[in-house]
């Protein structure tokens, strides 16, 4: 009988279906048993490529979930879904939720930058964590990598641009991956070698979006420009033509906007000597990823 529960949130998206790929296939899996936080496990079940041993139905509008989906659960991997940025109204009961559970460690899925930048919704949700007084390790990511096959594809796919306003501020990117990587070491090593601690996980690249358009153009033969719209253009497209909602479009705003001023930057070894190796390049992940953007 497996000793833990890990509850993986946000379980078919970039982090944490890599979380989970990692999970599945650890040597010590036999330790553990990993659950997968899906809003239909059904659906998620079909289609998912990597099977934890099982499901929770879980949905951050739905309170009602929380309680049984949190069922024996030790461990936390907390993915916030980018689209839910009222975080007093979507996370303050699922953290009271893990209160009651008995939870000994939430690793969140944060952002590079948060202790400085309360505009973001990570700061909100970081601070009621620790206020709650549970166990936790902040995964603070760079810039990912997979947004730029994700969020924004079909720009990169279709108009052959990358459409941000970030100036020529630069950027420290990461592979999802990576970020993966750390999360499933976090949670499947002794708890309190990594509690209550945050780590600022970069590449080993900081780029401008023109560098990583040049990037792109050779890896994918064909021109790609970086445009640098003003804040309200980009606002405008993303809101009003492209249908993204405000808010999320306010917090890409904020993302660029730190790039922009050089607050998106920084960058540490935390990754390279946490996994041992070094951390993917762009150049690596635009190979790897190359049919993302084949129109």
């Amino acid at each position: 009988m497996a000793d833990e529960r890990i509850l993986i949130t946000g379980a078919t998206g970039n982090v944490g279906l890599e979380t989970l790929r990692a999970l599945m296939t650890h040597p010590n899996k036999s330790r553990f048993e990993v659950l997968a936080g899906v809003r239909n496990p059904a659906l998620a079940q079909a289609a998912m490529k990597v099977q934890p041993d099982g499901f929770a139905r879980l949905d951050f509008s739905n309170e009602q979930l929380f309680d049984a989906a949190l069922a024996g659960v030790n461990r936390v991997l907390l993915v916030r879904p980018p689209k839910l940025v009222d975080i007093g109204r979507y996370f303050k009961p699922f953290v009271e939720a893990m209160q009651r559970a008995g939870v000994r460690q939430v690793v969140f899925l944060s952002v590079q930058g948060v202790e400085n930048n309360p505009v973001v919704p990570h700061h909100k949700l970081e601070k009621l964590i620790v206020e709650a007084g549970l166990g936790f390790t902040f995964l603070r990511p760079g810039f990912f990598m997979q947004n730029l096959c994700s969020a924004h594809r079909d720009e990169i796919r279709l108009r052959n641009e990358i459409f941000v306003p970030a100036g020529n501020g630069r950027t420290s990117f990461i592979d999802v991956r990576d970020v993966a990587a750390v999360a499933a070491l976090v949670l499947s090593s002794p708890t309190r070698e990594h509690l209550n601690r945050g780590y600022e996980l970069t590449g080993s690249e900081a780029l401008t979006y023109g560098e990583v358009a040049q990037i792109l153009s050779r890896v994918l033969a064909r021109p790609i420009t970086y445009r640098d719209p003003s804040i309200p253009q980009f606002i405008w497209r993303k809101w009003r033509k492209e249908h993204v909602p405000l808010g999320f479009t306010m917090v890409m705003v904020a993302l660029y906007t730190a790039s922009k001023l050089g607050k998106a930057v920084s960058q540490t070894s935390e990754t390279e000597q946490l996994l041992g190796r070094r951390p993917i390049l762009l150049r690596d992940f635009a190979e790897d990823y190359r049919a993302a953007w084949q129109p």
